[in-house]
């Protein structure tokens, strides 16, 4: 018998429209004005998901059927016959969508499986796929610039890439390179973008291993029975499972944003396609408004800047020199209403929002003399820094001394026998704290008397 069966649609051959042929497993369809199109019936027995992801990167929505639901570490998982769903791999990440409007949060190839992790239960045994298309196109763009940026890279300065890391914000090409100039990034992108503006075509290519040596791939490929070969033009060759671009017309920009040195290796950050175009939107907005917030043009701007900032940072030093100098008044009127204690003079002030270079101001202003003790707090809002000296011929341990005082305030610190300084959280304790303070003191003064 033959194995194709047909079923005609239609009631007479005017009408007829497509006809369906089954096999065992699988069923088409042929439609008259179109092609073959796979028919959403009949598929149960199919064992391996079929990737519709690579027959045609560029298609979003389909039909499948569930071949199995699984329970992963508390994570609920869906295998299906056929799929657009790009799983995780080669550095770049899954797909994200919906199967019959249920969120696909995550999908990943274990073994020869696909398994769409999903919010919910999906009980239906037909599902509605809908892939992300903006994130798939999004990264499409990052795997195909990617290895455009890998290439020029390596034609510039001959680094060569180690690693790659396609994150949600950049792409990152890690190198073997310990440091390569600023210069040679200008180098790099003119290189890349001038690939890009040619619009070579991207092709992928399936071969044996005995095959691969016929291409000028960057690094060797893995040890699979079949290698997936991404060819750039003949600017670059690269074994690769990701998902590409058709043309690197359609990657659009490349522009390196900046670097870091991880594992003794420099790390290369890029804005590929779409990314570039916004970031690019986006500073020229902020220049826009800077340059009608500053009445000058693009070309002005900067210097404007600059002389604004100079300016800024010599007010800011008249107005250090101002409070250091009010800040010495006030020791000299604190040392006035100072508490004697023996032969001793005790200060204290309490302060508001005073940083701790005005504190030590202070408290170097009143030691200056022999024969001083001073402990001064600066609180604001719930927060409060705190000092203490003292410039006495006689040994006293301000860090002993003051340690059992700091759980009034919920304070820390420490020091030198001679100075102390720390903070603390509880400003209510404060008028506690310094009256403590102040009879310990006495104590302490007494008692070597």
């Amino acid at each position: 018998m033959n194995p194709w069966q047909s079923k005609r649609t239609g009631e007479n051959c005017a009408q007829l429209k497509f006809i369906d042929l089954k096999s065992e497993n699988q069923v088409y369809r042929f439609d008259f004005c179109k092609k073959f199109t796979y028919f959403p019936e009949n598929r149960a027995r199919v064992k391996m998901t079929e990737k519709i992801y690579y027959h045609n990167p560029n298609q979003f929505d389909f039909e499948a059927m569930v071949i199995k639901t699984i329970q992963n570490e508390n994570r609920l998982g869906i295998i299906l016959d056929r799929t657009c769903f790009y799983p995780q791999g080669g550095g770049q990440p899954a797909d994200h969508g919906f199967l019959n409007q249920v969120q696909v949060e995550d999908v990943q190839l274990e073994g020869e499986d696909i398994i769409h992790y999903v919010e919910t239960p999906i009980s239906e045994k037909s599902v509605q796929g809908r892939v992300d298309e903006a994130r798939r196109r999004d990264f499409m763009q990052q795997h195909t610039g990617q290895h455009i940026l890998s290439q020029s890279i390596l034609r510039v300065g001959k680094w060569n890439t180690v690693s790659v890391h396609f994150g949600d914000d950049y792409t990152a090409v890690e190198t073997d390179a310990s440091s390569i100039p600023s210069s040679k990034y200008i180098e790099v992108e003119n290189v890349a973008n001038q690939i890009i503006q040619q619009n070579l075509p991207v092709k992928i290519e399936w071969v044996n291993p005995e095959e691969v040596d016929r291409f000028q791939i960057r690094r060797p490929p893995p040890e699979v029975k079949k290698v997936r070969i991404v060819q750039v033009g003949d600017f670059d060759a690269s074994a690769c499972g990701g998902l590409h671009v058709a043309s690197t017309g359609e990657v659009g920009m490349i522009k390196i944003i900046g670097d870091e040195k991880i594992r003794g290796r420099i790390r290369i950050h890029a804005l590929i396609g779409k990314r570039a175009f916004t970031d690019y939107d986006n500073k020229l907005r902020v220049v826009q408004n800077l340059c009608q917030i500053m009445t000058c043009g693009e070309d002005t701007l900067v210097q404007k800047v600059q002389n604004i900032s100079d300016q800024l940072k010599e007010a800011q030093k008249s107005l250090q020199k101002f409070q250091a100098e009010r800040i010495s008044v006030l020791a000299q009127e604190s040392i006035n209403e100072a508490i004697p204690i023996a032969d001793v003079l005790l200060i204290q002030r309490i302060f508001e929002n005073t940083d701790n270079k005005l504190l030590k101001v202070f408290v170097d202003s009143v030691l200056e003399k022999t024969g001083r003790v001073t402990v001064v707090i600066s609180k604001s809002g719930d927060q409060l820094n705190w000092m203490a000296g003292h410039s006495l011929s006689r040994p006293i341990n301000l860090a002993k001394f003051c340690e059992p005082l700091l759980e009034l305030i919920e304070g820390r610190g420490g020091g030198k026998p001679g100075f102390i300084q720390g903070g603390g959280k509880k400003v209510s304790g404060i008028s506690q704290f310094m009256s403590e303070f102040k009879t310990k003191l006495a104590e302490e003064l007494i008692g070597h008397e």
